[in-house]
């Protein structure tokens, strides 16, 4: 049997009639006689010593008056956070080689699992957990691939190669000239990460970050320097550490950087948003003397995902993309003038979309990937619609070349006056991020367009990465990890290589 508990308060025109309340907090259940006149729930919690913490939740509301017969509900609120030890596992690769016997497989790395926090915020309403969401995924120890290098034989016919062609393969730097049999390493540390991978217009030099390791509060990476057409030659260090983005200027001995600094969990860094021009010494050992063209800054969208750039042809410019805006700096003074601005894209992960940026020949304008928010019935950043543009340098002249083209489009003009653009089209638009592309030739109009990749029978590109010939005449592509050369007058594909390793394409004279 509940006892009442008798509450009174004596107003000045008499006695009010006694009013029955029952009160269940904390577990109990109250019987409340009341008889005090113009009472709230806050009063009476207030009376009865019930103190409500910031989430506790009242039902009926504080501030409704007591009324005969009323249950007064107190239900208490917490929030907490909770983390979660799951094992990441570690993935399998097997890498093929030309270097390896036909059929022989050799374990190249042993494989470690990793470890994965999930942090969770949990709602707790008297004792009984009611909601748990997720807030953060950290990476505590990251997992070890395990590599196996299976031996494959040699059956490609050989391909005459016009210029030099480098690539990357197996954490090396690879080199090609006159004949895509005739090849070899440039770097054998196997510890490039493939940030920077560049290669000179004149084919003299190619710049590469290699990756650090065992020091995890040690720099990103080390930035370092080959002269694929010396043999022999040992690469060299430029002494410029934590490099993200960088890409020799059309002259071939300056170059620009840009760093970031190593952070725990993913992606692993954090932008700095700076900007370096580096000028090489003459001499068989080039030093590099730079200067700051944009100091840091963290007051941009997805600040710690950074930017990209791109050299104009002239070396006037520099163009740089970041997840809301295009625009140029100029080599002059170092101004830096926006172009064109879009809504950010909300991807709910540990990376950021930013746009490829390429250059006509001329250097008027500007090709890009832009996204576009006026999406009925979504906001602006979740709008999954991005359109290939191209706008002026003096941003007068914004021209919409292709719609729907998918995030990962990235537009290449050609280096020769013909004005022809190279770009990727999503398969699935309107899910651009995961899907395939087809490899499209567009006039610099955005006419005339035909389509240079896949042939039937074959899928589509994986985020496209593509270099033209100096001449114009071809492109050279990666397809399933490993390089072909396309035709462009006659669509013709020829296969390079057959590691199934085979990335970062890149052309030079």
């Amino acid at each position: 049997m509940l006892l009442p508990l008798w509450i009174v308060f004596l107003g000045a025109c008499g006695t009010p009639q006694p009013m029955h309340v029952v009160l269940l907090a904390d577990g109990k259940e109250q019987a409340l006689v009341v008889t005090a006149e113009q009472m709230t729930i806050r009063d009476l919690l207030s009376h009865v010593d019930i103190t409500l913490e910031p989430l506790d939740r009242v039902d009926p509301d504080l501030y409704v008056l007591v009324s005969p017969g009323m249950k007064v509900k107190v239900t208490r609120v917490r929030e907490e956070l909770e983390a979660e030890r799951q094992v990441l596992p570690f993935a399998h690769q097997t890498m093929r080689s030309e270097r390896v016997p036909l059929g022989e497989r050799r374990l190249l790395q042993r494989g470690s699992n990793g470890e994965l926090e999930i942090t969770y915020r949990v709602v707790v309403e008297d004792g009984t957990e009611v909601a748990r969401e997720e807030v953060r995924r950290d990476v505590r120890v990251k997992p070890v691939d395990e590599i196996v290098v299976v031996g494959i034989q040699e059956d490609l016919m050989p391909v005459p190669i016009t210029g030099t062609i480098v690539y990357l393969s197996g954490g090396n730097a690879w080199l090609m000239r006159e004949s895509s049999d005739l090849r070899r390493n440039i770097t054998g540390s196997g510890d490039l990460d493939g940030r920077v991978f560049d290669l000179s217009q004149d084919g003299a030099h190619l710049l590469f970050t290699r990756a650090t390791t065992g020091d995890e509060s040690g720099p990103l990476n080390s930035l370092w320097m080959a002269q694929p057409s010396l043999v022999g030659e040992e690469p060299q260090s430029l002494a410029v550490e934590g490099v993200i983005w960088a890409a020799w200027a059309p002259d071939g001995r300056r170059f620009a950087y840009s760093t970031a600094e190593r952070v725990a969990g993913v992606p692993g860094w954090k932008a700095n948003n700076d900007l370096w021009l580096a000028t090489l010494s003459e001499g068989p050992k080039a030093e590099a003397t730079t200067e700051l063209l944009l100091p840091a800054t963290a007051e941009i969208p997805y600040a710690w995902w950074g930017r990209i750039y791109a050299w104009s042809p002239d070396s006037n410019y520099l163009a740089y993309a970041q997840s809301d805006e295009v625009g140029i700096i100029t080599l002059v003074d170092g101004v830096q003038v926006p172009l064109v601005s879009f809504p950010t894209f909300q991807t709910r992960s540990h990376w950021a979309w930013v746009p490829s940026v390429s250059w006509s020949p001329d250097s008027y304008l500007l090709a890009f990937v832009g996204h576009r928010g006026d999406v009925e019935g979504l906001s602006p950043e979740d709008s999954p619609v991005f359109d290939l543009l191209a706008v002026s340098v003096d941003g007068e002249l914004q021209v919409p070349l292709v719609e729907e083209v998918g995030m990962w489009s990235s537009p290449r003009w050609s280096p020769t006056v013909s004005g022809m653009l190279l770009y990727g089209q999503a398969q699935s638009p309107r899910n651009s991020q995961d899907s395939r592309y087809e490899l499209f030739a567009i006039d610099r109009d955005g006419s005339n367009a035909w389509r240079l990749f896949p042939p039937t029978g074959l899928m589509g590109l994986i985020a496209p990465d593509v270099a033209w010939s100096p001449d114009g005449e071809a492109v050279l592509i990666e397809y399933e990890r490993n390089l072909y050369r396309v035709d462009v007058a006659t669509n013709r594909l020829d296969q390079l290589t057959t590691d199934g390793q085979s990335s970062h394409p890149r052309w030079g004279r």
